[in-house]
């Protein structure tokens, strides 16, 4: 809506969950791409966690950040009723109540972070936290820095944050993430081979089978995939099934142009198909082509060009070929398209 339009213009980058096109298979790109770049800037990692962070978001501090971005006061009137729904923190379940929360970490945390503090390597889900550095200590000042800004807000870290080597393993998101491969997170895995032990019902059996090639696709884990299930994990590419339309006639992909936009221009002939039904008659032919690598295709009804696309057709090495397309004048005036 609006208001998360508005709101997501404010987000650092590695900032994830309740925001478009943002989740955890992103922000776990984002920290792989970073190990991958910088391993000597990247050795130790710095993990926290907000305590109750819903429960115990303060509603005035929500509010002063809406304040901050939007200045129109019946939008603010209608903010206001949704941050105090409850008599203390803000809603876990209202789409309105995560992006309160985001707004509410962006401004006192993340920007903090990244602007003032100068952090580099700074990840945030929800109220999950991770930051990557090139020592122990500077990750420790760092944690400071996070308690003392929470602090200010009346938020706590809980006790089981930890510094420690990326080499261990980053577990986050739900994945424990290295600098070369990544693996399922213990606990998912162990839940995964409970629920196919105890579920009977072959659908629900493919609907949890599905929901785990979701989680495991996204990580190194072609042989737990198939340990626990039995199956091989295949992308579509390597199922190597096509549509057939029951017409038989091909579909080739790309923008319909005009013959008239390609004259003097170098294409690439790729494929025809003729006996095609349209408006302006039952047996024109389409040609698919390409034109500075990007698909296109036009039709005709010229018999000298589907004439020569049948004889290129029965050449062993046929298509593709390039061209370009000309047009030449014959009998009163008129003009034709012609292969050159």
């Amino acid at each position: 809506n609006v208001v998360d339009r508005h709101l997501q213009k404010r987000y650092i980058r590695t900032t994830g969950a309740s925001i478009k096109r943002r989740g955890t298979h992103d922000l776990m790109n984002c920290i792989r791409t970073d190990l991958q770049k910088n391993p000597e800037g990247t050795l130790y990692a710095y993990k926290f966690d907000i305590r109750r962070f819903y429960d115990n978001a303060r509603q005035d501090f929500v509010m002063w950040c809406f304040r901050r971005v939007f200045k129109d006061k019946r939008l603010l009137v209608l903010l206001e009723r949704f941050v105090k729904l409850l008599p203390e923190g803000i809603s876990f379940g209202l789409r309105s109540s995560q992006g309160a929360g985001n707004l509410l970490l962006s401004v006192f945390l993340d920007h903090y972070l990244k602007d003032k503090y100068g952090v580099r390597y700074y990840y945030r889900y929800c109220d999950d936290g991770l930051v990557l550095g090139k020592t122990k200590a500077e990750l420790w000042k760092i944690r400071d820095a996070v308690h003392g800004q929470m602090g200010k807000i009346d938020l706590e870290i809980k006790p089981n944050e930890r510094v420690f080597p990326v080499e261990e393993g980053i577990d986050f998101l739900g994945y424990v993430i290295r600098p070369d491969y990544v693996r399922l997170r213990k606990r998912i895995k162990q839940k995964f081979a409970r629920k196919m032990h105890e579920v009977k019902s072959r659908k629900r059996r493919r609907e949890l089978i599905a929901s785990f090639y979701g989680m495991t696709k996204h990580a190194d884990c072609n042989k737990l995939f198939k340990k626990l299930t039995g199956k091989e994990m295949r992308s579509f590419k390597d199922l190597n099934v096509a549509y057939k339309p029951e017409d038989g006639k091909k579909r080739f992909p790309g923008v319909v142009v005009s013959i008239r936009e390609l004259v003097n221009l170098p294409i690439v002939v790729k494929d025809f198909e003729t006996g095609i039904k349209t408006e302006q008659g039952e047996d024109r032919c389409i040609v698919a082509i390409e034109v500075n690598g990007e698909a296109k295709k036009f039709f005709t009804n010229s018999e000298e060009m589907k004439n020569i696309l049948a004889q290129v057709k029965e050449m062993p090495d046929g298509f593709p070929f390039e061209t370009t397309i000309k047009t030449e004048t014959f009998g009163k005036g008129r003009t034709k398209y012609v292969f050159t």
